[in-house]
């Protein structure tokens, strides 16, 4: 008896992964270097689209230690599509709140927020699309953000 609930377990668990990553056309994350982030580095991620006709809702997440110094950040997101056209949009990320208590998911002092960027998009063509960030505050080295990771999913 023991055995048939476990196994329906993992085939419970193995179905329900697996639908998540159905859903899921991309999702990485790049994680920056200790010395900081610099006005000049891109982070590239290049996603692949197949479907033109599904709607997809794209996320950027930004993982920050207790460290940094702004409540906020700014990034500038270059979509390029396969034809060679490119959108930029301008993000202003909110971290923490009014009183300076991090926002997002948080373990010790390093903390992680998701924001959506963009709702039901579409990719106008199949292809190879590149999406460039890098960050847009004063600082050219910008210390205490820790990555940045992008994520794309099917809507619903």
């Amino acid at each position: 008896m023991k055995v048939k609930l476990a196994t329906g377990v993992m085939i419970m668990l193995l179905l329900l992964t697996a639908g998540c990553r159905r859903k899921t056309l991309f999702n990485d994350t790049v994680d920056l270097p200790v010395r900081g982030w610099s006005m000049n580095r891109f982070l590239t991620f290049e996603v692949q689209a197949v479907d033109t006709a599904q709607p997809y809702n794209l996320y950027l997440m930004v993982r920050n230690n207790a460290r940094y110094p702004w409540s906020n950040l700014w990034l500038f997101v270059e979509t390029h599509s396969p034809a060679g056209s490119f959108l930029r949009d301008t993000l202003d990320i909110k971290l923490a709140d009014e009183r300076g208590k991090w926002l997002g998911r948080g373990v010790g002092d390093r903390f992680a927020v998701e924001v959506p960027f963009r709702q039901r998009v579409r990719f106008p063509q199949p292809g190879t699309y590149r999406f460039e960030i890098h960050q847009g505050m004063r600082d050219t080295l910008l210390e205490n953000i820790t990555g940045v990771g992008l994520r794309i999913e099917k809507s619903n």
